[in-house]
């Protein structure tokens, strides 16, 4: 059995990993030490997830941590913006969580799921019915365990005022054998759009875009060819409504388990699902959700943004199975593009760790940063953290 060195609490009711710079009571300190625990976080790596990354932006903008590593949030994945000063997170850390951040970088439980641990979601539409407000998630099938990539997952419904999830359908096989597993990122259509009155969800297995309906009925709309298109990531709308925008990673030649840096695009796709053969961008590597700038934020209003959180290495310095780890420590290549009107990508904030979530709250830029993920199970610490991004004046 493989061992390193982790600081633990040990108390009555087990022991916790501890936060470096976290406060500790009198009492503890007499029982905080590093021991050896198997399949944990190493001294080094922990201390690094902890630290800020060294978060650059271009001269244009300035950047803010507003939620630090270890306050509260795991993995903030997904945001829904609720007015100028709030966004809803999404969180698939420990058992899921949907949060309530706010500017002032205060955080505030909406709902803690236990069972199906979301990580995106959008909020149901007038054209849901009874269900307007509900919050509609994608998350994983079994908490704390792996599968997120190989079980099809859960879609549920969680009542905002109630914190309770109901489970809708897990996603069904795309009609090729491939069962519904991987989802990325979940909305709504726009409402009076032909996209209107389903939500969309993108699974990377099986690269496959389902629909969600008020009646609850969960289905493949279209499987995407991964050869030509790439692995369906993030997804947006244009401003009409009337075409969806789907990014896409390219599978790297020599391992198709892993994406090309650079050869990720964002596609147009026809509510009849047919795919423009040109590229509305490209040069992306991991893309994330997209999120539309507001009139004030100065020359960019109306331009849209983009997360990319570079390689997929959440997973690393930690030792989470028999014979596997450790690994290299996280890397600080995420970015967050603008994409220009001719479809060029320019980044204006370089350095983050696994930037995802995405959202412009009032005249702010928010991004949401998983960090060190570790969302196969086993280990799960609170290390996510918020970056608020403005336009220099």
């Amino acid at each position: 059995m493989r061992t390193c060195q982790a600081l633990v609490l040990v108390a009555m009711t087990g022991a916790a990993l501890l936060s470096p710079g976290m406060e500790l009571q009198a009492e503890e300190k007499q029982t905080a030490e590093w021991v050896d625990m198997s399949y944990a976080v190493t001294k080094a790596d922990y201390q690094n997830l902890f630290s800020l990354p060294p978060i650059r932006t271009s001269p244009e903008f300035s950047a803010e941590v507003i939620v630090k590593p270890g306050s509260k949030m795991f993995d903030p994945f997904d945001f829904h913006v609720i007015d100028d000063k709030t966004v809803l997170a999404s969180d698939d850390g420990k058992a899921g969580y949907i949060w309530k951040v706010g500017l002032d970088g205060k955080v505030d439980t909406i709902a803690s799921t236990k069972r199906y641990a979301p990580y995106t979601f959008d909020i149901a539409p007038a054209s849901f019915g009874k269900y307007e407000g509900q919050i509609y998630a994608a998350g994983f099938n079994e908490p704390e365990r792996a599968g997120g990539w190989d079980l099809p997952n859960a879609v549920t419904r969680i009542d905002p005022a109630t914190g309770l999830d109901t489970l809708i359908c897990y996603l069904p096989d795309n009609g090729h054998g491939e069962p519904g597993a991987g989802a990325f990122f979940a909305r709504f259509g726009p409402e009076g759009s032909p996209w209107a009155g389903r939500m969309w969800i993108t699974t990377a297995s099986n690269h496959t875009i389902y629909q969600i309906t008020p009646d609850g009925h969960c289905s493949p709309f279209k499987t995407i060819d991964i050869t030509r298109y790439g692995s369906p990531r993030g997804i947006a709308f244009t401003p009409d409504g009337k075409t969806m925008l789907l990014g896409a990673t390219r599978p790297d030649a020599r391992n198709r388990a892993e994406t090309a840096e650079g050869g990720a695009r964002i596609w147009r796709v026809a509510a009849d699902g047919t795919i423009d053969d040109t590229p509305y961008a490209t040069g992306l590597h991991e893309p994330g959700p997209m999120a539309l700038a507001p009139a004030g934020f100065g020359k960019y209003a109306g331009d849209l943004f983009i997360t990319d959180a570079g390689d997929w290495d959440n997973d690393v310095g930690i030792m989470q199975q028999p014979n596997i780890g450790p690994n290299l420590p996280v890397t600080d290549d995420g970015k967050v593009y603008h994409l220009t009107h001719d479809g060029k990508v320019e980044v204006i904030a370089s350095g983050l760790r696994n930037p995802v979530a995405i959202a412009f709250v009032g005249d702010t830029l928010l991004i949401g940063d998983i960090n060190g993920d570790f969302h196969i199970g086993y280990q799960k610490i609170p290390d996510g953290f918020v970056v608020a991004i403005k336009p220099r004046p």
